[in-house]
């Protein structure tokens, strides 16, 4: 049986937001500072902290969060599009990175692509 939702159809984005909407609610409850920000299949998580260790472990947990979610509703998020990007002060290039089911994902050096607008550090 195939699953998804008809990719080019009007209510796809719909479709996709109301299906996804229960996954902010339980990211967010699951690690304290997290917040979730989504356009239509693009979800980011972010967080403040004291350093980019205590960032990486919270972006960790909710990724960890997420995934938890995604198998228990039927839904395979590409991890191989996950970008990391940490804004802060100083200048000096973060060590930490973030674990992403079996991956660690460093933090961008450069800038990151959201929807069409780049960000830098």
């Amino acid at each position: 049986m195939d699953t998804g939702i008809p990719q080019g159809s009007p209510v796809a984005p719909i479709l996709f937001a109301t299906y996804l909407s229960g996954i902010y609610d339980e990211v967010e409850a699951a690690v304290p500072g997290i917040h979730g920000l989504s356009f239509v299949d693009d979800i980011s998580w972010w967080a403040k902290g004291k350093d980019d260790e205590e960032v990486a472990a919270k972006l960790s947990e909710a990724a960890t969060a997420a995934i938890e979610w995604t198998v228990r509703n039927g839904v395979a998020f590409d991890q191989g599009k996950t970008e990391a990007a940490l804004f802060h002060k100083k200048r000096t290039a973060p060590k930490a990175t973030v674990v992403v089911g079996d991956s660690k994902v460093p933090f961008n050096k450069e800038a990151t692509r959201w929807l069409g607008v780049w960000l830098d550090s």
